[in-house]
């Protein structure tokens, strides 16, 4: 499978760098992502929910850095295995600037067996294409987040008689990662409107996205709603 693509941070190069390669920022911008540590100076482990069409299922994995130009570009691989099955490959992403911005550039091939290969070639693509861009608009979020002005702190007076308070810290707030729920859901609408680009007019598509997923959850109420009466 090959994956490639490109994605515009609106920050410095630097700091989309230094995002990357903080295993604290990328665990929490991963769709799916449970924890990311770093094992050695260019090695990391970690475990990742991964759900692509019917199959679901924890990946443990490693991603070892092979070629690192600070802060330009990254060549590494990846070793995931679980009950879904194995991925392997290799991917090579670059940083350009653009004004105040950053363009990442990115590629990489990957080998999927087990289970999550029988879905088929196609939604694995439509899916890793979706997830990819998941977590990249997270990674995102998580270096505006590190990149703000902390909050401007208000002026508070001293009670009388009290020394004056010269310790007062706004909190700063991070942002959360994705829920199981909403990956799934968007991964879903995701596929969905990529497999219907293939047979119905650009026009319709939307409409037709919206049906299935309306279908889908009304199915899904119906399950649940019978699930409780047979309790």
């Amino acid at each position: 499978m090959h994956i490639e693509g490109s994605y515009t941070f609106q920050a410095p190069r630097e700091a989309v760098w230094d995002a990357i390669m903080d295993p604290a920022v990328m665990g929490a911008a991963l769709p799916g992502g449970e924890t990311l540590e770093k094992t050695g100076d260019t090695e990391y482990q970690g475990v990742m929910n991964v759900r692509v069409g019917p199959v679901q299922g924890k990946f443990q994995g490693k991603v070892e850095i092979i070629e690192a130009d600070k802060p330009q570009r990254c060549t590494m691989s990846v070793d995931g295995r679980g009950t879904p099955g194995f991925l392997k490959g290799t991917g090579e992403w670059s940083l350009t600037p653009d004004g105040d911005a950053t363009v990442m550039t990115y590629s990489g091939d990957v080998e999927v067996g087990g289970k999550i290969a029988n879905v088929g070639q196609r939604l694995l693509d439509s899916s890793a294409k979706s997830l990819t861009r998941q977590g990249l608009e997270s990674l995102d979020a998580q270096i505006q987040a590190r990149l703000a002005p902390p909050p401007a702190e208000p002026e508070i007076a001293a009670p009388a008689g009290a020394p004056p308070i010269t310790d007062y810290r706004s909190p700063i707030t991070t942002p959360q990662s994705p829920s199981a729920t909403r990956i799934a859901f968007q991964t879903t609408k995701d596929v969905a409107a990529d497999l219907a680009s293939d047979y119905i007019a650009p026009e319709q598509q939307k409409s037709l996205v919206f049906f299935i997923l309306g279908a889908l959850s009304m199915l899904a109420f119906v399950v649940l709603v019978r699930l409780v009466q047979e309790k």
